[in-house]
């Protein structure tokens, strides 16, 4: 097929890590969450990626399985305090745990670069 523009693409350049490194340099990109050309061009140049990685970083898919996590205690405080019924003891409790919860989300929200 023939390009109708008359411009043609600039020649790919590769890379090829030695045996050796290949795994560290697959870690590496892997812990990134960048593609390999956008990790090669931050590694090399120190420049900024002009838009996301299409995969999170390992930090951020963590948060969120925090995230999940205060989420599934939260439910579990709940139950307790219907449990509970009308014991103040055990409400005063439960509710600072939940509050302490609260605060713990919004920190984990604000990791992942969310509003909470």
């Amino acid at each position: 097929m023939t390009d109708k523009t008359g411009k043609k693409r600039d020649a790919p350049v590769s890379y090829r890590p030695p045996a050796e490194l290949r795994d560290e340099f697959r870690r590496r990109v892997e812990a990134s969450g960048l593609p390999v050309n956008a990790y090669i061009t931050k590694a090399l140049f120190d420049l900024a990626i002009p838009r996301r990685g299409r995969r999170p970083p390992v930090e951020k898919q963590m948060l969120a399985q925090l995230l999940a996590r205060s989420a599934a205690i939260r439910d579990a405080l709940d139950q307790s305090a219907r449990a509970a019924g009308g014991d103040s003891r055990a409400a005063d409790a439960l509710q600072a745990a939940c509050d302490e919860l609260a605060v713990i989300r919004a920190a984990l929200l604000k990791m992942m670069e969310r509003a909470p």
